[in-house]
C-alpha cells in the first residue's frame, strides 16, 4: 500500500508535468506563426491596385522572381510563391499590369520552378 507521502509525492508531481505541458502549448501558440500567404488579385483599373507590376523578359531584369502555386496552403510570401485569388476580398495585393517598366511600382519574372524565386 502506497502511503500519503507517496500519494502526495506522485500527485505533485503529475501536477508540475501538467503544468509544463499547458506551458510549452502556450509558447507555441504565441511564438510559432504561419507564414503569411501572398495572395494575388488582378484588377482591371491601375486606381483600384495596391501595386503596379510589369513582367520582364529575363529573370535579370526582375525586381521579383515569382512562382505560381496550385494551393493557397503553398502560398509563400517571404518566397514570392503566388496564389491567384478568384475575388479581390481574398486577396493580400491587388495587382495592375502596367504597359512600361517606367509605369511599374516593381518588375517581376514568373519562374518554372519554386527554388529560382528570390
Amino acid at each position: 500500500m502506497k502511503t500519503k507521502q507517496q500519494y502526495e509525492t506522485a500527485a505533485r508531481s503529475c501536477f508540475i508535468g501538467w503544468v509544463g505541458i499547458i506551458v510549452c502549448i502556450l509558447l507555441q501558440l504565441v511564438t510559432c506563426q504561419t507564414a503569411p500567404a501572398q495572395t494575388m488579385y488582378e484588377v482591371q483599373y491601375e486606381s483600384e491596385a495596391d501595386i503596379k507590376l510589369y513582367e520582364v523578359d529575363y529573370p535579370s531584369q526582375a525586381d521579383i522572381k515569382y512562382w505560381v502555386v496550385e494551393y493557397r496552403s503553398q502560398a509563400n510570401e517571404q518566397r514570392h510563391h503566388w496564389y491567384w485569388t478568384d475575388y479581390p476580398s481574398q486577396a493580400k495585393y491587388k495587382i495592375y499590369w502596367v504597359q512600361y517598366p517606367s509605369q511599374a511600382d516593381k518588375t517581376v519574372y514568373r519562374v518554372k520552378y519554386p527554388s529560382q524565386t528570390r
